[in-house]
């Protein structure tokens, strides 16, 4: 017999015996598991994980949209404290130009105190447009106006004092003083710069056309 035989006679003898016969059922066994594990088992693992990480970000969501409502109670409470006042602020800083009425309330306040306004102009006037006619957006713009007045500096001081105290804003961006000889005396003269503010609405092409169908800008107009 040669050694070739003698192996396979050997091999044959081996796997006769119940402990071969284990081993080798066990090593199917787990061959069967490696198998089911990476061809079987894998997707659902993977569909696992991707519900996991589903549901997290949903979590994370469910997280956010509790803070925004618990902002949003927050604000609804604040507004409720302010709702009365909010007319207030509509007279402070107004969603059209008002050019009249401030103009009005100007010279009113010049004449109680006993100023007389010598020169009062606005560089550009913008049109009065219905603040219900564009939702689209709104921003805040300036408009300047310069006033020359004679007066005393104890009145002028008084003047720009009741503008301030005004529920209409008026922004007091420079005061120039200058003293002037007339017939042998001297009298004192203010160059007053204001700014009224107000809200000017961003409209589309067609609501501006709506809105003012013949436009027309003023400029250096003196009152």
């Amino acid at each position: 017999m040669n050694k070739s035989q003698q192996v396979t006679k050997t091999l044959l003898e081996f796997y006769q015996k119940p402990v071969a016969q284990v081993s080798f059922e066990l090593f199917l066994s787990i061959a069967a598991v490696i198998f089911f594990t990476v061809f079987a088992i894998q997707p659902t693992l993977i569909t696992m994980s991707d519900l996991i990480k589903e549901l997290e970000d949903k979590r994370e969501i469910d997280q956010q949209l509790s803070q925004k409502v618990a902002a949003l109670s927050t604000a609804q409470t604040t507004y409720l404290q302010i709702q009365n006042q909010i007319p207030l602020l509509y007279e402070a800083i107004p969603p059209r130009p008002q050019i009249k009425e401030s103009l009005l309330q100007i010279e009113k306040a010049a004449s109680d105190r006993g100023l007389v306004i010598e020169n009062l102009s606005i560089r550009q006037v913008p049109q009065e447009v219905d603040a219900n006619l564009a939702q689209s957006g709104t921003e805040r713009v300036t408009l300047p106006v310069t006033i020359t007045m004679a007066g005393s500096y104890p009145n002028i001081s008084a003047y720009i004092e009741d503008l301030m105290n005004l529920r209409r804003m008026f922004i007091v961006e420079s005061i120039i003083f200058s003293r002037t000889e007339e017939r042998g005396s001297e009298s004192l003269r203010a160059n007053i710069t204001l700014g009224l503010p107000f809200y000017s609405n961003t409209m589309s092409d067609t609501e501006e056309e709506r809105a003012a169908p013949t436009p027309a800008v003023l400029e250096d107009v003196e009152l």
